[in-house]
């Protein structure tokens, strides 16, 4: 006959030990929860190209937006955005340069019932986003045909398939500045000044607050154009803006566009489709 002591005895080891094994389940879930609150994690219901929210490295911001726009054979919008960079270039005064941004962004959004395709990049890590300032400079640049060597008198037939002239690529790209420091240009003490990244920030969230659903829809393109009239141009540590074709000889057709899968990127995203 077995001892009551001997059960009651085998009875409290086994509640011991699930209690253990309890305790040790709890004290993991507080550890991991930990863990992972101290991580610069990206928010994995953005697409990546959004930069995620790394605070750690985020002094510089890039932003890069790309419209396809029905032209109908005309010159006149292309003529336009000439004539603002033109006198763009003779001044770097940061009243110029909100002047000409705003000038731009209210152009594009004049224009908006032409729009056809659109893309646009943000990214808030501050590696990540000069390597893409600079590859999308790189790479427009080197698409463009801006000097008179290259520009020929007729459609280059290596790179087009038409010489129909029925759409202009127009891309703006920004890098900008996030430093948490006083921007240095400002009256007043220096103390007393804004910082570079309280200039940026309502433009950053702007980026960051779009739902997946909106990001190729026109209107948030427009609130984006909209967000960068309003943006103080002297966070603006780089820009660039860019026209394709590069020249009114040269055209870019329909055919050019689909048949061509670099410009994939851009046609998957219709505003005729959103």
């Amino acid at each position: 006959m077995i001892n009551p002591a001997f059960l009651l005895l085998m009875a409290t080891g086994a509640y011991l030990i699930v209690m253990l094994i309890l305790a040790a389940v709890f004290a993991g879930g507080i550890y991991m929860a930990w863990r992972g609150s101290d991580q610069n994690q990206i928010d994995r219901s953005r697409r990546s190209f959004l930069g995620g929210r790394s605070a750690q490295n985020d002094h510089a911001l890039f932003f890069g937006i790309q419209l396809v726009i029905q032209i109908y054979g005309s010159d006149q919008l292309r003529a336009r955005l000439a004539r603002l960079i033109e006198t763009e270039d003779e001044s770097d005064s940061a009243d110029e340069k909100r002047r000409f941004m705003k000038s731009v962004a209210s152009l594009l959004i004049e224009n908006q019932y032409a729009w056809e395709y659109g893309f646009w990049e943000f990214n808030a890590n501050a590696d990540a986003a000069i390597q893409s300032f600079n590859q999308w400079r790189n790479e427009i640049e080197a698409s463009i045909a801006t000097e008179p060597d290259e520009m020929g008198s007729e459609v280059d037939r290596m790179h087009r398939y038409s010489d129909q002239k029925e759409y202009l690529i127009v891309t703006l790209l920004m890098l900008i500045d996030n430093r948490e420091e006083p921007v240095a240009d400002d009256i007043g003490d220096y103390e007393f000044r804004p910082a570079y990244s309280q200039l940026a920030l309502p433009f950053r969230q702007l980026c960051e607050h779009f739902d997946e659903s909106e990001y190729w829809r026109a209107g948030t393109f427009e609130r984006l154009l909209d967000g960068i009239r309003a943006l103080d141009p002297r966070v603006i540590e780089r820009d660039g803006i860019y026209v394709f074709p590069g020249t009114e000889q040269d055209g870019l057709s329909s055919f050019d566009l689909l048949s061509d899968e670099g410009w994939k990127y851009l046609t998957d995203h219709s505003f005729r489709l959103s």
